[in-house]
């Protein structure tokens, strides 16, 4: 009877995101069925675990798929993929190509405040095997309920803060208005602190994916970054909407101090980066997760279809996120000039030669090997550049989280795990930071460095100004993060994405005995992309400001 009751939980949270009431309604279970559900820790235990079971992943973040193809890291191949809606600006508030986030995320707050309230009503007894696992639970749901809305803010800004089941008849609690930016950013910044007092440091290897201590101080330090940046910096102090202006100057040297501080709280983690880039490409197709440099993933994220969606077409994949030219243009020289440097060696006739290490680990192109192949996106190549079905859109296909061993169609495949938070990022978020308030400070660089190092790539010269190593640090983030779900919202924290998201390119190879390699490349425009400033946050569902009269939508929407 209990497993049946907690079924019927699930079920009713489950059921909450698609009735037509409002998104913080009560859900429909019994005092019997919380009694029973909260008397127990292992059926509260399932109930932790299906909070997590909510997360979306890293990887397939946008309706399933990459988001890299709604910025300007890559382009899918199939016109229904969510990421076309971003593409050509069809989005509103009646389609956000990533999903119904405001609902779903609210359904799983509610669930964490459901598991508060009723661990305290009912004072859910301790693991009896494992004393201390009760706590654990505890610290892991305040953490849950601050990375759902936080997640809320990455997409809207300011949103409403939820600490308690709302019952039908609360009408102040379900009609409340926005709240501004910092006020959320306070509120998940708490419940981060309300957890870190909770989780352990580690788990056995049988218990990997739970919110740890590093977990909590992980998106402490990406949410203050983000509140730092030129988007929220000022705007976000009082408001709940951003400064969608064009300037993207505002600052705050407080904001960005704050930033420091909680990424290099980070860093005094026991974390350590894999130590070679063979090492970290092997860590994101790990089986066992036992990888230092992470500090937190999203289990079994997807499965073999996500390998068929970014293998090129004639591996049997879909071609998806493929890479643009935009992105492959700023992968640097061996000797760590940017292409457009005349003294960087770069020759547009042999475009692949002399390239930085990542390059290689991230990206195939014509002439790449591949699955024991040469990769052929020539005209009548196996992975012709085309607007055919499933062929590359840019002539690049996705390298850095495929798994080259695996055969599309045959056997299990794997498992994906998303990770949500490594240590590389915390490295740059802390050097960003620096920079900003502390201009000339030696860890910028020598944190910078020690992730170039690792890459093969050449390190960074003393002597930069602030604007240089700004965007230096800029275009390591883009290098080092490509296709990990941080540059669609790197380029509106920074305001830039007015300049970066508007034309899209690829590169074509034509056969041509007098080229050099047999290949003349031609560069060409994919797409051109819509963009409007009201982009730089996404529209809150219409129906949710249909029903609470004090939601007010976000501007140009």
């Amino acid at each position: 009877m209990k497993h049946t009751r907690i079924l019927a939980l699930f079920l009713a949270l489950q059921l909450a995101t698609g009735c037509k009431s409002d998104f913080l309604d009560r859900a429909a279970v019994t005092q019997q069925q919380d009694e029973d559900i909260f008397t127990s820790f292992v059926m509260t235990d399932q109930v932790v675990n299906n909070l997590y079971r909510r997360i979306r992943g890293p990887y397939t973040y946008l309706g399933g798929y990459s988001m890299s193809s709604g910025t300007d890291e890559s382009k899918d191949a199939s016109t229904w993929m969510g990421s076309m809606s971003f593409n050509n600006g069809s989005w509103s508030g009646n389609n956000n190509p990533i999903g119904n986030t405001w609902r779903e995320n609210y359904v799983a707050i509610r669930q964490a405040n459901t598991l508060l309230e009723g661990i305290e009503k009912y004072k859910t007894p301790d693991d009896a095997n494992n004393p201390g696992f009760l706590q654990n639970r505890i610290g892991e749901v305040y953490f849950l309920r601050a990375y759902y809305l936080a997640d809320l803010m990455r997409q809207f800004g300011g949103v409403l803060i939820v600490n308690r089941v709302l019952e039908q008849t609360d009408m102040e609690g379900l009609n409340q208005p926005r709240s501004s930016y910092d006020a959320c950013l306070q509120q998940v910044l708490a419940d981060c602190d309300e957890a870190y007092k909770r989780v352990a440091a580690t788990y056995p290897s049988n218990q990997v994916g739970r919110v740890t201590k590093g977990t909590c101080l992980a998106l402490k330090a990406r949410m203050l970054l983000y509140s730092a940046s030129p988007l929220w910096a000022i705007a976000g102090k009082t408001g709940f909407r951003p400064d969608i202006s064009s300037n993207a100057t505002a600052s705050d040297p407080e904001k960005w101090k704050k930033a420091a501080d909680a990424a290099k709280a980070v860093i005094d983690l026991n974390y350590t980066l894999e130590p070679t880039l063979k090492d970290r490409q092997e860590m994101y197709k790990s089986r066992t997760l036992q990888s230092n440099e992470v500090i937190w993933v999203r289990m079994r994220e997807s499965n073999q279809d996500y390998d068929r969606y970014l293998f090129p077409y004639g591996s049997n994949g879909w071609s998806g996120a493929s890479p643009t030219q935009n992105l492959v243009d700023d992968y640097e020289m061996a000797n760590g000039l940017p292409i457009s440097d005349p003294t960087s060696g770069y020759d547009p006739a042999r475009p692949y030669e002399n390239r930085e290490p990542r390059f290689y680990s991230d990206i195939t192109y014509n002439g790449s090997t591949w699955k024991g192949r040469k990769i052929e996106t020539y005209a009548g190549g196996k992975d012709e550049q085309s607007t055919a079905t499933d062929r590359t859109r840019t002539g690049y296909s996705n390298r850095k989280l495929a798994d080259e061993n695996i055969t599309v169609g045959q056997g299990q495949g794997r498992d994906v795990h998303g990770i949500i938070f490594r240590l590389a990022e915390f490295y740059l978020n802390y050097a960003e930071a620096l920079n900003e308030y502390d201009p000339g400070n030696a860890d910028i660089l020598k944190y910078v460095n020690l992730i170039r190092k690792r890459a093969g790539a050449k390190e960074l010269a003393t002597g930069l100004t602030q604007a240089q190593m700004r965007q230096r640090i800029r275009n390591e983030r883009r290098i080092e993060l490509a296709f990990e779900n941080h540059r669609f919202w790197d380029v509106r924290r920074w305001k830039i994405a007015e300049n970066t998201e508007k034309t899209i390119y690829g590169m074509k190879p034509v056969v041509d005995a007098n080229a050099p390699g047999g290949f003349r490349y031609e560069r060409f425009k994919v797409e051109d992309r819509l963009w409007r400033n009201a982009m730089y946050v996404l529209p809150i569902t219409t129906d949710e400001t249909l029903r609470n009269p004090n939601l007010v939508q976000n501007e140009g929407w």
